[in-house]
């Protein structure tokens, strides 16, 4: 028994200093989490405050090698929890006040990308598009094979230099190390400069396939050239038959695409909203349901419906196009037409809706 009361006060003292070296560790721990943090905070507001002239290209390539880093030793929550506060830090046009619609944008690219072939080159136009394809590439490995070009980062020497340095890239524009990428007069004047790029591709002989994120604002510029398989628009040197694009279309959506975050609802940001969420899967099906009903193809656009109406249901105009295009069951017509009538009563001034109730009402 005295051996053991000798014996205390060393125990004690041992796991004293064993308490006092875990709170050490623990404090250090958390202290370098804070620098990395603040590390990342100062990183995130260089990239929203600098130019695309100034450098904004090389700036964004570190915050993304880090998030890929974090992304490796912490998981794609903390990754996300990243480019949530890097999203909210953007300029107000693109701002986008809550998690769900970041992840609702990167779902919308990640199903974009399931429309590209191997090797493809993928023209952006916007930060919402630019960085959420340079997230699921860079930090979650996802089509490597592609090549990103974010049309409004052009304005950026640094970013020109990168693409003209990058051999893959310079073999997919057709350029030698002489030739020099056109220069747009702003961020927001990308156009001429998209085209100039497209017609110096398609010179090969053999040219990568090419797709343009929605906005970029050459459909009417390129002609027939120009077609529509969903969600992303493609260059075609020869014209496909739409009913293979309808049929890669619903193999796509049925077999491929995720719907996840879009079915839980759009964001209440309306500037976002009306930007990516409703507008992307609307614009889908109004290119789409007049060709599938020329070919009276009733049974795939039931299937076009059955897959949307969890992400578009309670949209005003998902429901006409539901009513105006329903050809399977007459009770799903008159729900549907319940459905507008009841959003028409709750918002009487809005026209549009009025207007589209009034049209299908003497159909």
């Amino acid at each position: 028994m005295g051996i053991f009361m000798k014996g205390a006060p060393l125990l004690f003292t041992a796991v004293l200093v064993l308490s006092l070296i875990s709170l050490s560790v623990c404090t250090g721990k958390h202290q370098r989490q804070q620098a990395e943090f603040d590390k990342l905070n100062r990183l995130i507001d260089s990239v929203t405050n600098t130019s695309m002239k100034s450098g904004r290209y090389t700036l964004a390539s570190e915050l993304f090698e880090r998030l890929s880093t974090i992304r490796r030793a912490e998981g794609i929550d903390s990754a996300h929890s990243i480019l949530f506060a890097f999203f909210d830090r953007l300029h107000p046009e693109v701002r986008i006040s809550d998690s769900l619609a970041v992840l609702q944008t990167i779902e919308w690219i990640y199903n974009c990308f399931t429309m590209m072939d191997s090797g493809g080159v993928f023209f952006t136009n916007g930060d919402a598009d630019t960085y959420s394809a340079w997230f699921l590439q860079y930090v979650e490995g996802m089509r490597p094979d592609l090549i990103i070009i974010s049309l409004p980062f052009l304005m950026g020497p640094d970013y020109r230099e990168a693409l003209k340095n990058n051999i893959r890239t310079r073999r997919a524009l057709n350029l030698s190390e002489t030739d020099s990428l056109p220069l747009p007069p702003s961020t927001d004047q990308t156009q001429e400069a998209l085209i100039d790029i497209i017609l110096h591709m398609i010179e090969q002989p053999r040219y990568p396939p090419i797709y343009l994120a929605p906005r970029c604002g050459v459909e009417s510029r390129l002609g027939e050239h120009i077609v529509y398989p969903g969600l992303v628009y493609a260059y075609q040197d020869s014209i496909q038959p739409k009913s293979q694009i309808l049929d890669h279309l619903l193999s796509k959506l049925t077999k491929s695409w995720q719907l996840r975050y879009a079915s839980k609802g759009f964001s209440k940001d309306k500037r976002y909203a009306s930007r990516v969420g409703v507008t992307q899967y609307l614009t889908l099906l109004l290119h789409i349901l007049p060709e599938f009903e020329k070919q009276r193809r009733y049974l795939d656009m039931d299937t076009l419906f059955t897959y949307l109406e969890p992400v578009l249901g309670e949209e005003w105009r998902f429901s006409a196009l539901r009513y105006k295009y329903c050809h399977s069951k007459e009770k799903d017509c008159r729900r549907y037409l319940k459905k507008l009538k009841r959003y028409a009563i709750r918002h009487p001034d809005d026209f549009q809706v009025q207007a589209v109730l009034k049209e299908l009402e003497n159909q």
